[in-house]
């Protein structure tokens, strides 16, 4: 055997001794993923912004549903008090209250449904869950109507539902969507050190109806 013999089989042993090192370290890298993934919770929000940037294309992902949304609610006529945007969750439409509801009610009035139907009509034509949280002020709320005890938590839930009655007859499947009543426990702005008109701002903008697509 001469020595350009032994130095390629000197060679092709060291290559197979890499490759198996890599395989190995490939191994171990993909069981550090997994227990990552199964430790964490994964936003979704950030996961399709990411998906979005590796890809190059923002097509058929939150990302481009948020942007279509923003469109028509600046676009003309437009959809007022009414704001979109990625959150760690998924894409968030706030509804105010103020044009949803009269005030103390729960039945969406039939003005407003004409001026959120763009927005509804453009989700119903994905496939993602939506969940409709119910949000009040941080005002206590409480009354007696025909002998049932209405409060913030009610209240919020109640209006929740009757969003999801709306989107039922729109043409959403049931298993699609999810009510919750959150009351004033998740406000947008925090009511703390305001007075006067800067308080009554913030509670305008906590008092809202939340559609949580993702």
């Amino acid at each position: 055997m001469n020595l350009d013999q032994l130095t390629e089989e000197h060679d092709e042993e060291g290559l197979d001794a890499f490759y198996i090192s890599f395989g190995d370290l490939m191994v171990i890298l993909c069981v550090f993923l997994v227990m990552l993934l199964t430790m964490s919770k994964i936003e979704v929000g950030s996961f399709e912004k990411i998906k979005s940037v590796l890809t190059g294309s923002s097509q058929n992902t939150l990302v481009e549903l948020s942007e279509s949304l923003q469109e028509i609610i600046e676009g003309t006529p437009g959809v007022p008090g009414t704001s979109v945007r990625i959150d760690k969750d998924g894409v968030r439409v706030d509804l105010d209250t103020s044009i949803l509801f009269d005030q103390g009610k729960s039945n969406i009035r039939e003005d407003a449904i004409e001026k959120i139907e763009p927005i509804l009509q453009k989700i119903l034509t994905t496939e993602y869950m939506i969940d409709v949280e119910g949000h009040t002020d941080d005002v206590p709320y409480y009354r007696i109507i025909d002998g049932e005890t209405v409060t913030n938590w009610s209240l919020s839930g109640k209006r929740a539902s009757s969003m999801i009655l709306h989107l039922r007859n729109l043409g959403f499947s049931a298993d699609r969507l999810r009510a919750v009543g959150y009351a004033h426990t998740q406000p947008v702005i925090t009511t703390k050190g305001k007075r006067g008109e800067e308080l009554e701002n913030a509670r305008a903008r906590n008092r809202r109806v939340a559609l949580l697509i993702r």
